[in-house]
């Protein structure tokens, strides 16, 4: 019989590693991609510092959302390890 075998059973079940260095390294990208956008909207680049909500808004952003995938990825790893 043919066994059905879901696509992402490879990154949980054998390279977990996989799974946490690809998450680790899009949190990493998804940070850098926000504190660009902060500096770049507090106009640092160009030698003054403006305090800008905005700006401070895709800080906070990015490491919201850096740190939630790198916690996914963790608890998608526990959660394997249970099985």
């Amino acid at each position: 019989m043919v066994q059905f075998v879901p696509p992402s059973a490879g990154l949980i079940e054998g390279g977990s590693m996989k799974l946490k260095n690809s998450v680790s390294v899009a949190a990493l990208i998804v940070f850098l991609i926000c504190v660009y956008t902060f500096l770049l909207g507090n106009k640092f680049f160009e030698g003054k510092f403006e305090n800008d909500g905005f700006a401070w808004y895709f800080l906070a952003k990015g490491l919201f959302c850096g740190i939630a995938l790198y916690l996914l990825a963790i608890i998608i790893e526990k959660l394997a390890e249970k099985k």
